[in-house]
């Protein structure tokens, strides 16, 4: 039976940038960057913390773009801090005061394998997690190799950085959600490019998701549908968040001039940890200001070994990716970034 592509207040429904409560009517903002508007949207809904949380991340991140990489974590983790303050105090969440991660360094060679980051059960970082639905990882650790694998926006150096890597992203083009025709079967689907698919790729889209061929071209589909009614729009939006969030735990962006998508495979080596982008940046940005801060000088050893370009590529790139995805978190908007951040 064919199908066509959902819309919401006349615009076609595409993944959302943010997971807990997206705004599907709104149409997305393009800004060169979302400080001010953030700012405004605060001031118009009257959270003041927030926005003294929200400012002082700003000058945070401002302090950051002069500071040379040896120094910019330190900065970079207080930016991040903030604007997860402003993101928590927004949403009325509670938190205690202190950071809710650590770190330490084990014996050896200057690696990103001997980089700790212990996770916390109390703190700024446990309570994102609670926000956003997701284990706060409380008494486990994991190296900063653990959580830079698992970032999109610098998986590419990641893999030229470890050439034994096994790439865990594949690339989504022109996803959007179907509705069958006639019917109120409803559900999330994307194209993917043919040198993506062989004989692993059923396996490593699993579990939730399908392969299926239309003409010459290659898909994914989520396998679950959600009911779509276009007399009771509320309740389908209701229905459509919860679905939505579901394919957001395995759907991740990197946020630029049009927001790219990227599927996370379904690899051994990642079950353990489960979190969302925002989780894992905070968590290795906090490692790293730890040894700008009290180990410099074994920190400038890092930028002498392989992997010098893999952390310096995350250090510069972070931030921005980092204040899109909470600025959405905060509006429930969709940001686009017209140029580089």
């Amino acid at each position: 039976m064919p199908a066509h592509k959902l819309h919401i207040a006349g615009k076609g429904v595409r993944l959302h940038g943010s997971l807990i409560d997206p705004d599907f009517r709104t149409q997305r903002v393009l800004c060169s960057d979302p400080w001010d508007f953030v700012s405004l949207w605060l001031k118009r809904e009257h959270k003041k913390n927030a926005l003294f949380y929200w400012e002082q991340s700003k000058h945070f991140f401002d302090a950051s773009k002069t500071l040379p990489d040896l120094a910019a974590p330190l900065t970079t983790y207080y930016c991040f801090l903030n604007a997860t303050k402003a993101l928590l105090s927004a949403k009325g969440q509670v938190f205690a005061e202190n950071h809710g991660v650590g770190g330490r360094a084990e014996p050896g060679r200057k690696s990103l394998a001997n980089e700790v980051v212990d996770f916390q059960g109390a703190g700024v970082l446990p309570a994102l997690c609670s926000y956003l639905v997701e284990p706060n990882n409380a008494g486990s650790a994991f190296t900063l190799q653990d959580l830079f694998w698992q970032m999109p926006f610098i998986h590419r150096a990641y893999c030229l950085s470890y050439r034994s890597a096994t790439e865990l992203f594949i690339p989504l083009t022109g996803n959007c959600f179907m509705r069958r025709d006639g019917s109120r079967e409803a559900w999330f689907q994307a194209e993917i490019d043919r040198r993506y698919v062989n004989a692993h790729t059923e396996r490593l889209i699993q579990p939730g998701f399908e392969l299926f061929e239309e003409g010459s071209k290659h898909f994914i589909r989520r396998k679950r549908r959600f009911r779509w009614s276009g007399h009771d729009i509320e309740s389908s939006i209701v229905d459509f968040k919860k679905y939505h969030k579901t394919i957001r735990r395995r759907v991740v962006p990197i946020y630029s001039s049009e927001n790219r998508w990227y599927l996370k495979k379904s690899v051994v080596d990642h079950s353990k940890l489960v979190n969302s982008q925002l989780v894992l940046i905070y968590a290795a940005m906090h490692r790293l200001s730890e040894l700008s801060r009290y180990d410099p000088i074994a920190f400038s050893g890092h930028f002498n070994v392989n992997h010098n370009w893999l952390l310096s590529e995350f250090i510069k790139s972070a931030p921005g990716q980092f204040v899109y995805g909470i600025a959405s978190e905060i509006t429930g908007l969709e940001f686009i970034r017209p140029d580089a951040f």
